[in-house]
């Protein structure tokens, strides 16, 4: 159903609800739609007109005639005098709009809006719409040139909202290399808090998600609104104190200056972002987004498939690969249960080093005199499937490829090679390039052909500077796009493959590369201890079943920490389990630990990659709590790790929310992770081997006595539905 608009009416409103929520949309007199309400489930009748009206602010003296109003894009042309949703210009003359919106049509799932600006020879398209299984609602635009110029877009953000008063602390995720998904919390305040990546990559210091709460939520209790961006490369959020007063949230690709010039009758569409509101904490939003995340961005075909227990080489092997060393490697691997065998860096022709080999994606002929089929056929007779580490974006000037063709790697024509900055001595490959594509294709197409590889991950281990293609525009954009197309066609080609997303670990884990990969390589750090902190930031916002955790050696090779097996296991565990250690060398009591944890995944894993999992608040800081739920709520498992000694020698109860509240609930020990048993004079019931029947209510509200731990210590309760 389509309404035409006119601008005699004052407004229009547009609600769409779903899952316990309601979304308001309103048009004040024909103007592009703003966010006028988003909470707990509205009544059918209620009076959404006089809701308009009881919201509406009065003008100040000193302000416009008009009232400024944070649209879903604010346009300038139409007074907004703070941070605007787009900026436009033909030549150097900048476009001022003022979209006029011409219909709403009412589609299945939400809202499709059109508007229109005669005046400066646009359309513009906005699509709206919400998922009824998880609450989700999914936003974006397309721009449309209907001139007789071309038109320079310098900004179309994917949507902006403005942010309701109650909504006073922001949780976001940022850090570093070795140190991604860190989790910082602040108030909003007035000031203004901007966050962007101009690396070509999500990055590892700001990734395109925010979440904003209500004062004093928690894992369990308060308002939570979280957006997340569908951007795999350059991108933007900013959270604006706005002159007049109040706080708007922008979201968006950010554009380099020329990257997009739209021709005659061309079109220009923003990333998706994706909004999602929860009154009960942190978890249940965190839920929200792992059902959405596993049910409407993962590749349907493999999207449900039992997430192999893997082992990576690279830190066993590094670039040493010695053909009887691997041979033994597999055989160890697969003794403690592994069934995916993936070959890391190190493989292909030239590659002693990482100063040359990228580009040329066949075997070293010295390394491998037959390819790689002997040792993935040798995997296959152990049991195993079998993967490979590629690059496929990166070169060295020491390749064949680079040397053939200098001109596909992006970069300033106006410098030479030598004055361009590198990352891990490499370029980058333009992958807007058809010609770029189609080799790579071609490559990768006869690489998977030459043996039985079902697994790539596909790393990107370098930040684009001197971005440009080779008319001397900014090519970011259509180097994501390229690699988004590559990937969509190797899995047409090649069904059965699976895709690992890497950027010097979870340098691009964003909703974008989700579309095309079935796992995030979270983190380079396999330090059981920092992988907590990390895990907790991580699941926040995307799902167990993507996490890439691996047990690694007891000295982790990143920090130098020597950490116990228990842990190393327990902390894999929640997520998709693997294995990056020299098990060669491993002491075999620490094999048989291994083994019957890899065991113990095995057996919980289908469960636990349907449900959901996420921290809880834990009595002391030095304290992470971890709960894994399944989608039906009749079993769990809560992992307790203590980063550092806790303040108190006696800890309060830990209050387990999330399960069902009238369900009796068998708790035990796993006897697998069990702490110290002579920590203390006595032990918790649980600790000496009890096993408890509580209620979920009883578990939320008494909660359970933890044993003492010490830096390190963990252990895992099991749950069970009686």
């Amino acid at each position: 159903m389509t309404t035409p608009l006119t601008a005699q009416r004052k407004h229009q409103n547009f609600r769409l609800d779903a899952l316990g929520q309601t979304l308001v949309w309103c048009a004040h007199k024909g103007d592009m739609p703003l966010l006028l309400y988003i909470g707990e489930t509205l009544p059918l009748d209620a009076e959404l007109d006089t809701l308009v009206l009881a919201t509406q602010l009065p003008l100040p003296h000193g302000a416009l005639d008009v009232p400024e109003r944070v649209t879903w894009l604010p346009e300038p042309g139409r007074g907004f005098t703070d941070m605007p949703g787009l900026l436009l210009r033909r030549g150097q003359q900048q476009i001022y709009t003022q979209f006029t919106l011409d219909a709403a049509q009412r589609l299945a799932e939400g809202w499709c809006f059109t508007l229109s600006d005669a005046a400066a020879a646009l359309a513009l398209t906005l699509n709206l719409s919400i998922d009824t299984d998880t609450g989700v609602c999914s936003a974006w635009c397309e721009l449309h040139n209907h001139g007789r110029e071309p038109l320079a877009v310098d900004r179309l953000m994917s949507l902006a909202l403005p942010v309701p008063a109650h909504f006073s602390q922001r949780l976001s995720l940022g850090g570093r290399w070795a140190q991604e998904f860190a989790l910082t919390r602040a108030p909003v305040g007035d000031a203004s808090w901007h966050r962007a990546s101009r690396l070509g990559r999500s990055s590892h210091h700001a990734y395109p998600g925010v979440l904003l709460m209500s004062e004093g939520a928690g894992s369990a209790q308060g308002e939570v609104l979280s957006l997340q961006l569908e951007c795999s490369g350059n991108h933007e959020m900013t959270l604006q104190g706005c002159r007049l007063g109040g706080v708007q949230l922008q979201a968006g690709a950010l554009l380099l200056p020329g990257e997009v010039t739209l021709a005659p009758g061309a079109s220009q569409r923003s990333a998706s972002v994706h909004l999602a509101w929860g009154g009960a904490g942190l978890r249940e939003l965190s839920t929200r987004w792992h059902r959405f995340v596993r049910t409407r961005v993962l590749p349907r075909s493999l999207a449900a498939a039992p997430r192999l227990v893997q082992f990576n080489s690279w830190e066993a092997t590094y670039f040493n690969h010695d053909a009887q060393r691997l041979r033994d490697l597999a055989a160890a691997a697969a003794a403690v249960g592994v069934e995916r065998f993936v070959l890391d860096d190190g493989w292909f022709v030239g590659r002693r080093d990482d100063r040359a080999g990228l580009g040329d994606w066949s075997a070293c002929p010295e390394r491998y005199p037959q390819g790689l089929l002997p040792l993935a056929q040798h995997c296959q007779q152990l049991g195993m499937r079998f993967g490979l580490w590629v690059e496929p974006e990166g070169v060295n000037a020491d390749s064949a490829l680079y040397r053939a063709h200098p001109d596909w790697v992006l970069g300033d024509a106006t410098r030479s090679a030598v004055q361009q900055p590198l990352g891990r001595h490499q370029f980058v490959l333009n992958f807007g390039l058809a010609a770029v594509r189609e080799n790579l294709l071609a490559q990768l197409h006869a690489l998977l052909q030459s043996a039985p590889i079902d697994f790539l991950k596909w790393d990107m281990n370098r930040d684009m500077t001197l971005a440009n293609g080779p008319d001397g525009c900014a090519g970011v954009a259509a180097h994501l796009h390229g690699v988004h197309d590559v990937m969509q066609r190797l899995r047409q080609a090649h069904p059965a493959l699976e895709i690992e997303t890497c950027a010097s670990g979870g340098g691009r884990a964003d909703l974008g590369m989700l579309r095309h990969c079935e796992r995030v390589w979270v983190s380079d750090n396999n330090d059981p201890l920092e992988r907590q902190r990390i895990h907790a930031g991580f699941l926040t916002l995307l799902p167990a079943a993507v996490m890439g955790a691996h047990v690694g050696d007891a000295r982790c090779h990143g920090t130098g920490a020597v950490t116990s097996i228990g842990l190393r296991t327990l902390t894999a565990l929640f997520g998709h389990m693997g294995v990056e250690a020299n098990l060669l060398d491993m002491p075999e009591v620490d094999r048989e630990a291994l083994r019957a944890a890899i065991a113990f995944y095995k057996s919980e894993r289908d469960w636990m990659h349907a449900g959901d999992a996420s921290t809880i608040d834990s009595p002391d800081p030095a304290l992470v709590a971890l709960l894994a739920r399944s989608a039906r709520g009749d079993r769990a498992l809560l992992s307790v790790v203590a980063l550092a000694s806790t303040a108190s020698a006696q800890l309060a109860p830990l209050r387990v929310h999330g399960l069902l509240r009238d369900a009796r609930y068998e708790v035990r020990m796993h006897p697998l992770w069990t702490p110290n048993p002579r920590a203390g004079k006595t032990a918790a019931p649980l600790q000496s081997g009890e096993t408890l029947c509580l209620t979920g209510q009883l578990l939320a509200s008494a909660g359970i006595a933890l044993p003492l731990l010490g830096p390190g210590g963990a252990v895992l309760y099991q749950l069970r539905r009686l």
